[in-house]
């Protein structure tokens, strides 16, 4: 299936297993075509990825159940949606969220193709945020990339986390990423973490598997000296 409103991206089918179901998730393998296509066009496509932190945050999702069942939970930067499809599946009432419609669109493909239905959406941009619902669970997976952007993620976590509501977050492990985490640790939040490893889902890099962190965070603290 190639994407119009992205010239010539073309999306393959994947199969990811998580337990013991396998999850068919289509989106652009060619990261090398999507990068190329950032330099010379103002909307980075990177959302039409499947990114191995998604596929980890997925991974605990399903590991941890709980976390997530007959709760509210909001995705942002939802991507092709795996996350938000385990969540669903797994008895969320489930958000998501992307700046770019066409990702909103193959996570809808996402829904179809593995039977997940009822997950609402909706597009958005972080900087004109105007949602004020509040979420007992807000997930997001390699969200922290963009120095520019944390303050705006940062800001909706403040604005539509429920007073007892967490972050379930996923990162490579970027260096901008984990400063920012250390500066919200030093304002009050609390993160605890664990190291998951997944198998390459795009097509650069040595094949080897990508280290992925996991994160729960609360911020009743840091809204406390905000």
């Amino acid at each position: 299936m190639t994407l119009t409103c992205f010239d010539d991206l073309v999306l393959d089918a994947v199969s990811i297993p998580i337990g013991e179901r396998e999850w068919r998730v289509e989106c652009v393998r060619d990261q090398g075509h999507v990068l190329a296509y950032a330099e010379s066009h103002a909307q980075a496509p990177y959302g039409l990825l499947l990114w191995e932190s998604a596929v980890a945050l997925a991974r605990s999702l399903h590991r941890r159940p709980t976390l997530v069942a007959n709760k509210h939970v909001l995705e942002l930067g939802a991507g092709v949606g795996l996350p938000g499809l385990v969540a669903r599946s797994l008895g969320a009432e489930v958000w998501q969220t992307d700046h770019l419609t066409a990702a909103l669109e193959i996570a809808r493909l996402n829904a179809r193709a593995n039977d997940v239905g009822g997950i609402r959406q909706f597009t958005a941009d972080w900087t004109r945020w105007t949602d004020d619902r509040l979420y007992d669970v807000i997930l997001g997976a390699d969200i922290l990339y963009e120095r520019a952007m944390q303050g705006a993620v940062v800001s909706i976590f403040g604005r539509n986390l429920a007073p007892d509501g967490f972050v379930l977050l996923a990162d490579p492990g970027r260096q901008q990423s984990i400063d920012l985490l250390a500066r919200l640790e030093h304002e009050g939040a609390r993160f605890d973490l664990e190291i998951a490893h997944v198998e390459p889902t795009c097509g650069l890099g040595s094949g080897a598997l990508v280290e992925v962190v996991l994160l729960k965070g609360e911020f009743s603290a840091f809204r406390m000296v905000a």
